[in-house]
């Protein structure tokens, strides 16, 4: 038989690897591909697509090296071939090489600046790499030109809550949270942007909602709905919330004695109350308290 009659055609090469793949049999697809590419089975157009398969089943089975070779071999018989120098810069920016990544994502988006991929990922490695004002475009044009993905939705108010921008991050916070309702960073991203813009009602809504959910120990929630309670002048609910932080972390205890001095200068008449409720249930802390409490009645 001549080798053109033994060579493999896509369609049976994709049902081949579709039955692995569904029975997750990736060392079996690895062996097949590598198989049928010695063989030479693989018609040279075949190639590029075969080899990036086969990087795929090998991320599958945590082989990253086997998995870039295999990509570099895909992209030596295809030079335009985008998914597998899309996967070979998802390998450089999972192992944190984040300026070769980018470089890479950078190319994709030259061949075809439509990729959404590499134009989310282009500012995932800017923002890994601490430029959150570079990588903050990429996310809002990936949120708008796929409104209904949460990872550009997320990154986008998280780059610019690291701006302190937040009034801009709000509305990106609160659509991750329709479109995923289950994802407790946007959920906890909507409350910090309340408190910081001042919508303080609604961030203690919006913590009280976090705490009720029993999904493990809401830290954050129970701090961030205090500091809100102290801005609506609710006091002693104030020090009941910070005082569940050291229920669950012992260390808590100097985070009680920092806000009271934070406390003594934002709002020194509450000082003495805030302090009543910490002490009524951890006595040991009367000594700190005093000198604080002191110095806020000189001040006022």
């Amino acid at each position: 038989m001549s080798m053109s009659m033994q060579q493999i055609n896509e369609e049976r090469l994709r049902k081949r690897i579709c039955q692995f793949k569904d029975d997750s049999e990736y060392r079996s697809l690895t062996e097949y591909l590598i198989r049928e590419l010695a063989s030479g089975h693989v018609p040279m157009q075949l190639q590029a697509k075969a080899y990036n398969e086969l990087g795929l089943a090998h991320l599958q089975l945590d082989e990253p090296l086997e998995a870039e070779k295999s990509f570099l071999s895909a992209i030596e018989r295809d030079p335009q071939a985008i998914n597998p120098k899309f996967n070979l810069a998802n390998l450089a920016m999972y192992a944190q090489r984040y300026d070769q990544a980018g470089e890479m994502f950078h190319e994709i988006l030259k061949m075809e600046p439509s990729h959404l991929g590499a134009r989310f990922h282009a500012g995932l490695c800017l923002a890994m790499s601490d430029k959150p004002d570079q990588a903050l475009p990429y996310f809002e044009s990936s949120a708008a030109a796929a409104p209904q993905a949460m990872g550009p939705n997320f990154w986008a108010a998280e780059t610019l809550v690291a701006q302190k921008r937040f009034r801009e991050a709000l509305p990106y916070f609160r659509r991750a949270t329709e479109i995923t309702p289950d994802h407790r960073e946007s959920q906890r991203g909507v409350a910090i942007c309340l408190l910081e813009t001042g919508q303080n009602e609604e961030c203690v809504e919006q913590c009280d909602a976090l705490i009720l959910s029993g999904q493990g120990a809401e830290y954050l929630a129970w701090q961030i709905k205090g500091d809100a309670l102290i801005e609506i002048g609710e006091i002693e609910a104030a020090a009941l919330s910070h005082l569940e932080l050291a229920d669950m972390d012992f260390d808590a205890r100097d985070f009680l004695i920092m806000r009271t001095k934070e406390l003594r200068k934002e709002y020194p008449h509450y000082v003495s109350r805030y302090a009543a409720v910490i002490i009524d249930v951890i006595p040991e802390l009367e000594p700190a308290f005093n000198g604080i409490c002191k110095d806020s009645e000189e001040e006022l």
